[in-house]
């Protein structure tokens, strides 16, 4: 698989996890990750009845529970994840992520903007087949968000 392929099949893994959460497909989440995947949430009532600290899922037990939660199912089938723009560095077995990711619910029948973050993607080949590795999805406007976007872009050169 060159470049090109290995590009569009990460997009393509991140594309499709937005959509398995917007209809409640928990096992094609999962799959989108590895087994042993961390995920980092900051402010993950955003948009919300309140703020709340980080949350940190490591592994399939805790995603899908936080996809089978209440608060996540309270969503469906109001709700669209979207992200880009996107960039993506290659290299070799592993590839880096930068880019936003956006949340949308329904408010009195209208599509409204209810999380808006920026987001690091760690990928790894599983079996041939890219993988989240890790994902840190920080709030626009936290200091964290600023320092994990700076420190993050140059290696994008």
């Amino acid at each position: 698989m060159n470049a090109v392929e290995a590009e569009l099949a990460i997009r393509n893994v991140i594309g499709l996890y937005g959509l398995a959460a917007d209809c409640g497909d928990i096992d094609t989440a999962l799959a989108c990750h590895m087994k042993d995947a961390v995920y980092v949430v900051s402010s993950p009532r955003a948009g919300r009845d309140g703020e709340a600290d980080d949350l940190e899922l490591v592994g399939h037990k805790a995603i899908r529970n936080m996809l089978s939660s209440d608060m996540h199912q309270s969503l469906l089938p109001n709700c669209a994840h979207t992200v880009g723009p996107l960039v993506v560095k290659v290299t070799g077995e592993s590839a880096s992520v930068l880019g936003y990711s956006r949340v949308y619910n329904k408010n009195d029948g209208m599509p409204v903007l209810m999380r808006l973050a920026f987001n690091k993607w760690d990928m790894k080949k599983d079996d041939n087949i890219w993988k989240i590795a890790r994902r840190e999805s920080r709030v626009m406007g936290e200091e964290k968000t600023q320092d994990l976007l700076k420190s993050n872009l140059k290696s994008f050169r």
